[in-house]
């Protein structure tokens, strides 16, 4: 298998690619052969007075040898063309490769990941406030029981009668939500364009 060496160059800001040279394996020989590229072929493209297009391919390989003297020859083709100078970047722009493959599996996968997630959850909810359902909807139980019940309660269950208290700055909290939301729904509609192709 040969190793080549490659060598990268500009026309008229285009990139200009070509081979230096190859490395050859050789049997008879540890560090195998090196072989060199003598003939340069230039192949250049324009519309008016304008480069569009610049191709640079290499032949006339020469093995290298101590002492050898090469020479090195290049020609250059001028061809004509209709592409405008401002669509030159086009054919190094390639969409196809460019291109946002979407990856259907994954999302299919990260939305059974989250719906799997959330049942997981609501289930360790409902198994901790059971009880407190059982609790508030017995019928039979008298003053003292309730009232001892109400006193025991802490945590999220203190802020029940908190709900109907209007907030301290009604008209910074509306604005605040307001906005998130927008904000919220913005991001989703983002999400879905991207998702069905309209933004590539």
């Amino acid at each position: 298998m040969s190793r080549a060496l490659r060598n990268a160059e500009s026309s008229d800001d285009l990139p200009l690619w070509g081979f230096v040279g190859e490395l050859h394996p050789d049997r008879n020989s540890e560090n195998g052969k090196h072989v060199l590229y003598t003939h340069k072929n230039i192949v250049i493209k324009y519309n008016k007075d304008q480069i569009i297009h610049v191709n640079l391919t290499q032949e006339s390989p020469k093995q290298l040898e101590a002492g050898r003297t090469l020479d090195m020859t290049y020609s250059v083709k001028w061809l004509p063309t209709n592409v405008t100078f401002a669509r030159r970047f086009d054919i190094y722009l390639d969409y196809p490769f460019f291109e946002h493959q979407i990856h259907w599996f994954s999302v299919f996968n990260s939305f059974m990941m989250v719906i799997f997630l959330t049942g997981l959850v609501s289930m360790i909810l409902m198994r901790t406030l059971r009880n407190d359902y059982a609790k508030y909807a017995r019928e039979d139980d008298d003053l003292e029981t309730l009232e001892r019940d109400v006193s025991e309660e802490c945590g999220w269950k203190l802020v029940h009668g908190d709900v109907f208290r209007p907030p301290s700055n009604l008209a910074l909290l509306s604005a605040v939500v307001g906005t998130g939301a927008q904000l919220a729904l913005l991001v989703l509609l983002v999400i879905l364009l991207a998702i069905v192709g309209t933004l590539y």
